[in-house]
């Protein structure tokens, strides 16, 4: 029943998921057709999940600077894995780490890092890196020799080669998948009174990697950023000399001001604590682990 709901769900949206513009290789989803993701059961499981995150965080000290939020990557693909009732399948630098074998796309799961200021605002400045695609040989062989010779048309031709063959190997093992996605989830640079969470998501259209140029007014010595990879407005794509790498960073206000998030709220506030002037016993932990039952999480069409 809930299966047939949430198929339902797919083709009431299904308009909105075939005719919104596939303009670039990375092209973010909007609240409708991330609301089809979560259904109740989705969003009790991360509600349980980011609890339990929040309540291991450590505690600063009376006299230090709030501390940022720490969730390891594998722990937020294992969110979706069980979430979403769907496959873990990936390992490393494979292209995706989940696959739903119902609906027959995948997904690659991310968690950025969301700047905040010290009241809890969103500032207007660029999420945290994420790489696409990293590579010492083949990708990365000669490449701070091309950068020194300016040949930038050679590092983002050599880079945009390997990250096809990355998603070509998906058809091989999973000949049915129809989409792949990239998952965000933006998590707070820093605690405050209050900790919020944002789900956002976006769709690959490996087709328009034959678009992808240089933009020549950006790439200096150290980076090659590229045109077309992703719309300007919601972030950007760099080959990174130093790291031989290709990032992606986001820009998270625009992402909230054109709808394509889901908000998490929590009643979450870090506390500082002294713990030496504490007993840390059975008790203690007793009545920390008693405040996990009044915090809340909710989930906010933005």
């Amino acid at each position: 029943m809930k299966q047939n709901t949430r198929l339902k769900n797919l083709e009431e949206n299904q308009i909105n998921i075939i005719n919104y513009k596939m303009s670039f290789v990375i092209n973010p989803i909007d609240y409708k057709e991330l609301s089809t993701f979560l259904d109740d059961k989705s969003k009790s499981i991360i509600r349980y999940f980011i609890i339990k995150s929040l309540f291991s965080q450590p505690e600063p000290m009376q006299d230090q600077k709030q501390l940022p939020i720490q969730i390891p990557e594998e722990h937020i693909e294992q969110w979706f894995t069980q979430a979403l009732d769907v496959k873990s399948v990936g390992a490393g630098s494979y292209p995706i780490d989940i696959y739903n074998e119902r609906e027959h796309w995948g997904a690659d799961i991310k968690m950025l890092n969301l700047k905040v200021s010290k009241t809890g605002e969103i500032t207007g400045g660029d999420s945290g890196e994420t790489s696409l695609a990293q590579n010492f040989k083949e990708a990365g062989i000669d490449l701070d020799n091309l950068f020194s010779t300016k040949n930038y048309e050679e590092i983002k031709a050599r880079w945009i080669t390997l990250y096809k063959r990355k998603y070509d190997q998906l058809k091989t093992k999973y000949p049915l998948i129809n989409k792949v996605y990239y998952f965000f989830i933006l998590r707070p640079s820093i605690q405050s009174k209050t900790t919020d969470f944002y789900f956002c998501a976006a769709v690959l259209d490996l087709n328009k990697l034959d678009n992808v140029l240089v933009d020549t007014q950006r790439t200096k010595r150290s980076s090659v950023f590229l045109d077309n990879f992703i719309d300007k407005d919601f972030g950007n794509t760099k080959i990174y000399k130093a790291k031989k790498r290709l990032e992606l960073r986001l820009k998270p206000k625009s992402w909230i001001a054109n709808r394509k998030v889901i908000r998490i709220t929590t009643s979450f506030g870090a506390s500082n604590v002294n713990l030496r002037d504490h007993v840390i016993d059975s008790e203690y932990l007793h009545n920390e682990t008693e405040r996990l039952k009044n915090i809340t999480v909710d989930f906010i069409l933005e």
